[in-house]
């Protein structure tokens, strides 16, 4: 049984690290903690953050075309 979730795990985070959404994702939480040490002020912050987030938007919507 242990095995079995072994490799549903490592199938899951092998997903995860091939997710275009995951990593734009995770480019947006970095630029979100490191805004200060980047020098942005919130208006550039929230611009980057829209963009992620049309980025996520554009890619989800690929993502469900692709699959037909």
């Amino acid at each position: 049984m242990s095995n079995l979730f072994s490799w549903f795990q490592g199938l899951f985070v092998k997903q995860m690290l091939n997710s275009k959404k995951f990593w734009y994702a995770l480019i947006g939480v970095l630029t979100t903690l490191l805004s200060d040490t980047l020098g942005l002020n919130p208006e550039e912050v929230n611009n980057i953050l829209m963009s992620i987030a049309a980025l996520i938007l554009g890619q989800g919507f690929a993502d469900m075309n692709k699959k037909k």
